[in-house]
């Protein structure tokens, strides 16, 4: 259920390119992906929607925050006004750093979605989890001996092939 969810808040907040993914952005990608790094300068074929971002949060915000202030208003109808405005401060704080990291959650989430797509087209018979390190490793090698661009994709597969 939650994954189901998940994919109707990526494809509302998103909007995705029908072209594929190309195969040295799929490598790049993949191993900026694998080594934890952001993938925003990369071109996946995705654009944030920000007006439905905002939309999508504060509607998950409120199903959490409604709850909560039923529980806490008995406190804070009796307490003194300056202690109900700090915490005004505090909580509004907190719900923008929460923006950001669900901006940051939702580019994560629509990052991998993209490369394992991409990946299902350029290696078909290779499983993403299994196989993303060691292509990832594969690309580093072959940037290393300073594969060209043209001869980039045979020299992954052929490795791949190598090694399984």
């Amino acid at each position: 259920m939650l994954e189901t969810i998940k994919t109707k808040i990526l494809n509302y907040v998103f909007n995705i390119s029908e072209q594929p993914v190309l195969f040295t952005e799929l490598m790049l990608a993949n191993r900026q992906f694998n080594d934890g790094m952001h993938l925003k300068g990369i071109n996946l074929g995705f654009r944030l929607r920000l007006g439905r971002t905002y939309v999508v949060f504060l509607l998950l915000a409120h199903i959490a925050i409604i709850p909560i202030a039923f529980i806490v208003h008995a406190v804070f109808a009796g307490a003194d006004c300056h202690l109900s405005i700090i915490m005004a401060v505090v909580f509004t704080a907190i719900l923008f750093a929460f923006m950001g990291m669900f901006k940051e959650w939702l580019y994560d989430e629509i990052s991998l979605k993209r490369i394992q797509d991409a990946w299902k087209l350029h290696f078909p018979h290779f499983p993403y989890t299994e196989n993303k390190r060691i292509v990832c490793d594969i690309y580093k090698e072959a940037i290393e001996q300073e594969v060209q661009k043209k001869d980039l994709e045979r020299f992954i597969l052929d490795k791949l092939i190598q090694s399984n």
